[in-house]
C-alpha cells in the first residue's frame, strides 16, 4: 500500500489579496482623518471671522450708546467688515423723552452676519 504524503503549505505570511485589502482599509481610514482635519481648519477660520465681526459690531454699538443716542443712521467698512447702524424711535412721552432702538448689522468678508440691537431713552433733541 502506497502512502501519499500531503504537502503542507507554509501559513506564516499574508496572501496578496489580504495585503491589498489591508492597504485599502488603511488608506480609507487615513483619508477620513485628513478630511476631518481639513473640516476642522475651515471651522476654525469661520469662527475667527465671526468673532472678529462680532467684536466690531459691539464696538460700533457701544460707541452709539456712549453718544447717548445722538447718532444717526450710518454705514461703513472696518477691517473688511461692512456695517450698518440704524437708529429708530419707538415711543415718546409727554416730557419729550424718546425710546429709541439702535441696531447694528455687520457682515464679514464671507457673508457671515452679526446683528446687535439695543434700546435706550434719550432726552428731547
Amino acid at each position: 500500500m502506497a502512502r501519499f504524503a500531503l504537502k503542507r503549505f507554509n501559513k506564516n505570511g499574508f496572501t496578496l489579496l489580504e495585503a491589498v485589502i489591508a492597504l485599502l482599509l488603511a488608506s480609507t481610514g487615513l483619508a477620513l482623518v485628513f478630511e476631518s482635519f481639513g473640516g476642522a481648519a475651515k471651522l476654525q477660520v469661520a469662527a475667527a471671522e465671526l468673532s472678529r465681526t462680532q467684536i466690531i459690531a459691539e464696538n460700533i454699538l457701544n460707541n452709539a450708546i456712549q453718544a447717548q443716542g445722538r447718532v444717526v443712521n450710518a454705514e461703513g467698512i472696518v477691517d473688511g467688515v461692512a456695517w450698518t447702524l440704524s437708529v429708530e424711535p419707538i415711543a415718546q412721552n409727554q416730557n419729550q423723552h424718546e425710546l429709541i432702538r439702535i441696531r447694528v448689522l455687520a457682515s464679514g468678508p464671507t457673508g457671515r452676519e452679526v446683528s446687535l440691537v439695543s434700546e435706550m431713552t434719550r432726552g428731547a433733541p
